[in-house]
């Protein structure tokens, strides 16, 4: 028991101490906002401008069990061999991972045909729409989409939402080009750790602690070498997400821990801001979107025949942000 104890202390000690270097969730750049008036100044009118290349995601809920980690990354059990402590997921990892879901792939390579590990782009946006299990996580030119999605039409708001932005100028990091999107893919890379509670499990299972310790030490040393990148792939897939002007971040390069990643370095290329919105405000900003973009009431945003009918019945003028 004793020994158990001092390992499940070194297992802390490595959290804050990664956690201490690296900073996690973003949380350095986040802002609260508690006033409609804070809420223009910060998010609408540098949406208004259009002057810079922002990108936007909302959340329902402020919570940290909610962190910006792709829905591929969230369950660790679907990555992990049973016993093992870490393990690499590439780009054929992912394809090796769509393919042992078995019909699934079956259904995917009828319609789209064979994917490999230097065209899985289709393979991945499929996943992300209908699987909900991908390396991508769902932002949007529209800020009104992003509002949409994290106030979802409510009565009443118990909590504070949340709204990203991810803003960049550096071009190299954001394509429409699928050759450039396949090849990001193609070099995908992301060292996953089992989370402390599952380590304990395996120590007390009687694991040879030197394996667990090597295991630790490789990943420390590889997380100290990574240079975390954030990218932008805007190639639609559908009509839906053509609509809701939906674009994919993919961030790569990284070591996973917990729920957490590294971020200082993916914040040197974007500036990526975490709004913490107050549950106050939001029948405020959820009357703002019905009025002034109707089209993308939550109902609409995942029925484009709805959406139709909204702005064909509209008298709200059809502003130019719309699609831009």
């Amino acid at each position: 028991m004793e020994n158990i104890g001092k390992f499940k202390t070194a297992l802390s000690d490595i959290g804050k101490a990664l956690e201490n270097e690296f900073d996690y969730d973003f949380s350095i750049n986040e802002k609260f906002i508690g006033s409609v008036s804070e809420f223009e100044q910060l998010v609408k009118k540098p949406f208004e401008a259009n002057k810079q290349k922002i990108f936007y995601r909302g959340e329902r809920i402020n919570d940290l069990s909610r962190p910006l980690v792709p829905t591929l990354l969230r369950n660790k059990k679907n990555l992990l061999e049973k016993g093992s402590v870490i393990t690499n997921v590439n780009s054929e990892f992912l394809l090796d991972y769509y393919k042992s879901l078995g019909n699934y792939y079956e259904v995917f390579r009828a319609h789209f045909g064979e994917a490999s590990p230097y065209r899985l782009y289709e393979l991945c946006a499929f996943s992300q729409h209908y699987l909900d299990v991908s390396p991508f996580i769902d932002f949007t030119k529209s800020l009104y989409v992003a509002l949409s999605f994290a106030l979802k039409n409510r009565k009443e708001y118990k909590d504070d939402i949340v709204l990203y932005t991810a803003e960049t100028e550096n071009y190299d990091n954001y394509t429409k080009d699928i050759v450039t999107a396949e090849c990001w893919l193609n070099s995908y890379k992301v060292t996953v750790l089992n989370s402390g509670e599952e380590l304990l499990k395996l120590r007390a299972n009687d694991l040879s602690r030197a394996a667990i310790k090597k295991a630790m030490e490789t990943y420390e040393a590889r997380a100290q070498q990574e240079s975390p990148e954030a990218l932008l792939i805007d190639i639609p897939t559908n009509d839906l997400m053509k609509y809701q002007q939906g674009v994919f971040l993919l961030l790569t390069d990284f070591s996973l821990y917990s729920k957490s990643y590294p971020t200082k370095n993916v914040r040197r290329d974007f500036a990526i801001t975490k709004y913490v919105i107050s549950r106050d405000i939001c029948p405020q900003l959820l009357s703002m979107v019905n009025c002034e973009a109707p089209w993308y009431r939550y109902e609409c945003l995942t029925d484009v025949k709805t959406a139709m009918k909204t702005i064909s019945n509209s008298k709200s003028e059809f502003p130019d942000m719309l699609f831009r």
